[in-house]
């Protein structure tokens, strides 16, 4: 992994360090503005909590002014912190438009892709048995050691009557299309997800592996794959991806992996600088993570 990641920091100071300049500039002066303007209405609610604690108001006015000014107060204190969430949502945005494009093409070469591509893999996974409509937000295609690998932000929608219908998954969708095949079709999931189905549950003798993962296959063959690197691997990606869920099918040469997230794909933060390639390390080691993945399942 550390030569990956040494590669991407190679990339990044001879490819994107001097595209993201305009945006490093950006960045500050987001953080002026709301600094700014977060400062002064805190600052106003301070000065109204002074007026409400120490100057006296004559018994006609109080019940009137009082709550008035109270109200004032919370309402500034409250913009003060609400500046800063929604100046951090811009920003994710301005990252997730204008800055993760430069990190796709390094290894894969990934490229922007049709959306919804891939709902016939989705079903034929069997990891999600009833769902009305996919979603994707945005859909990535590259190609890393002689794998199609396609990387989705995706909402599947529970099939229910009604115009808001609700999500059945919200997260990362990643499909691996391997050189090698295995005769059977093998269904991995957290212990946090209920999933049923007709296979027979298996227990690899990897004692932290069978503490947080359910595993189910088609017949007992070709499961060598599941070994201790193999779960060192999938075990990162509930961590790199910070995900509530994991579940992962692997079906002839077909894999798919779903990681249930409330906010998918976020990288980077407001307060820091645009300028460090270490500072991209949450979304570089995504990247690894899939990478490295494929040279196990490969092997």
């Amino acid at each position: 992994m550390k030569n990956k990641k040494d590669e991407y920091y190679r990339y990044f100071n001879e490819n994107i360090l001097d595209k993201v300049r305009k945006f490093e500039q950006e960045r500050i002066s987001i953080v002026k503005k709301v600094v700014f303007s977060s400062s002064l209405y805190f600052l106003s609610g301070l000065f109204l909590a002074f007026i409400v604690i120490f100057v006296k108001f004559s018994p006609i006015y109080k019940f009137i002014l009082v709550p008035v000014i109270l109200f004032l107060m919370y309402a500034c204190i409250l913009k003060s912190i609400v500046n800063f969430i929604i100046a951090g949502k811009d920003f994710q945005n301005l990252l997730y438009e204008k800055v993760l494009p430069l990190f796709l093409p390094p290894y894969a070469n990934f490229k922007k892709w049709p959306k919804n591509h891939n709902t016939d893999v989705i079903i034929e996974s069997k990891l999600f048995h009833n769902f009305d409509t996919q979603e994707d937000v945005s859909s990535f295609f590259g190609v890393y050691n002689g794998t199609n690998i396609i990387i989705s932000d995706s909402r599947l929608k529970m099939p229910v009557k009604g115009v808001n219908k609700p999500d059945l998954f919200k997260g990362t969708l990643i499909e691996l299309e391997l050189e090698k095949r295995i005769d059977n079709h093998v269904i991995m999931f957290s212990k946090n997800e209920k999933k049923f189905n007709n296979y027979k549950q298996i227990n690899p003798h990897i004692e932290e592996m069978n503490k947080y993962l359910y595993v189910f296959a088609k017949n007992n063959k070709n499961l060598e794959f599941i070994s201790e690197t193999f779960w060192d691997t999938v075990k990162r990606f509930g961590e790199i991806y910070t995900a509530k869920g994991f579940e992962l099918s692997y079906k002839d040469n077909v894999v798919l992996i779903a990681l249930r997230q409330k906010k998918p794909m976020l990288f980077g933060f407001l307060f820091r600088s645009l300028l460090k390639a270490k500072n991209y390390d949450d979304l570089i080691e995504r990247f690894i993570v899939i990478f490295d993945l494929v040279d196990i399942l490969n092997s």
